[in-house]
């Protein structure tokens, strides 16, 4: 099981932007000294406070600076045209160089209707459109040089600069939601990371049943890249303190906030597509049924859906051992939005309390002093 952190650079009521981003970047580097496998942020846009990074690869510099054995993920830059595929390929390279190879290329294809309207794609055509932007990213990295005649894009020969760190392709991943993109993954031979499942254990097994299917046929893009099987899920969010009471306290406002936003993204996205016809985003009208039970409810929202990753350490830890039994290779742990000062205690409890559980559990001993009878308080820092 590996280990990753997330931030979205959610600023704290009060907070500029400019005290967030230096606080991100200390995160980092921490969660590299805390054995956390891999580090990434997603690309957002005009999300005033809670999703506030909108150039990821200006922060991916500055880590990757600062940093010498975390991976540096990319979760997921948004392959549609207005993410040139060009511009792609580049900015990725020159990352490579940056980080010496430590690069991951997670992809995505928007689930905001207001990126979409903003930057005039049609929800209708964003699947075709997010895989011809795959391709041709692929070949602009691996090919020199590489063309492409497409839909929506037509290259005659090209060549990009600079190359790549090394001879091969960065790992790939896809954001995924929909049953339909965990198998499409699969069968391109792409990772999966599992986002947002609010929708429950069910539906989250039938999500990895797909991408399994869909490996099972895989077909790299011309085969330029080694098949990745991994399969990550996507806390939204996570958080464990000494306590369930004090994660949950500390966590609540993130939490409901972050369903309550996401669900209307998720509704308004699968009207606008069904008013010009389409299905691709149908599945985010269950989203109705869960906002009844859980806009106010945390416990509510812990207890029933698997995206939600919060407690104290033997809660945290017992959950993740869910997520392996249902055929997870790695965690992906959004821990963000509490204060930098919570935040940074959280990625070291999970450095210290989380991950030795599933890295070398007979390095933990049994307490000396319980076993005269003393009572001894769990999970000091």
């Amino acid at each position: 099981m590996k280990f990753g952190l997330l931030t979205e650079g959610e600023v704290p009521k009060g907070l500029s932007y400019s005290a967030r981003y230096h606080e991100i970047i200390k995160e980092a580097v921490f969660a590299e000294e805390m054995g956390f496998d891999f580090w990434g942020t997603s690309e957002q846009h005009f999300v005033p406070s809670a999703y506030a990074v909108s150039a990821p690869e200006t922060l991916y510099g500055a880590v990757a600076a600062l940093t010498s054995k975390i991976t540096i993920r990319h979760m997921s830059v948004v392959m549609l045209r207005y993410n040139h595929p060009i511009r792609i390929a580049e900015r990725v390279a020159t990352l490579d160089i940056l980080c010496k190879g430590r690069l991951e290329l997670g992809t995505a294809r928007s689930n905001n209707i207001e990126y979409l309207k903003a930057f005039g794609v049609d929800p209708v055509t964003t699947r075709e459109e997010y895989r011809e932007t795959v391709e041709v990213v692929v070949r602009a990295l691996m090919e020199s040089p590489f063309e492409y005649h497409g839909k929506f894009y037509d290259f005659g020969p090209t060549n990009i600069v600079p190359r790549l760190h090394g001879p091969n392709c960065p790992p790939l991943y896809v954001s995924a939601t929909s049953v339909e993109t965990h198998r499409s993954s699969g069968e391109l031979g792409i990772g999966s990371m599992t986002h947002d499942n609010w929708f429950g254990w069910d539906y989250m097994k039938q999500c990895v049943s797909a991408h399994k299917e869909g490996l099972r046929s895989a077909q790299p893009i011309g085969g330029l890249y080694a098949i990745n099987p991994n399969l990550g899920l996507l806390t939204f969010p996570a958080h464990v303190a000494a306590t369930r009471a004090k994660a949950i306290e500390e966590a609540r406002h993130s939490v409901l906030g972050l369903f309550n936003h996401v669900s209307q993204l998720y509704l308004g996205l699968a009207r606008a597509e069904k008013e010009k016809g389409g299905t691709g985003y149908s599945y985010f009208e269950g989203m109705e049924a869960l906002v009844e039970k859980g806009s106010k409810n945390i416990e509510y929202l812990i207890d029933n859906s698997p995206t939600i990753l919060i407690g104290d350490p033997e809660q945290v830890i017992k959950r993740i051992k869910e997520y392996e039994a249902a055929g997870f290779d790695e965690v992906i742990l959004k821990i963000d939005g509490y204060g930098h000062s919570t935040v940074m205690r959280s990625i070291e409890m999970f450095g210290k309390y989380v991950f030795p559980e599933f890295r070398n559990p007979r390095g933990i001993p049994a307490n000396d002093w319980e076993s005269v009878g003393v009572p001894v308080p769990s999970y000091l820092l």
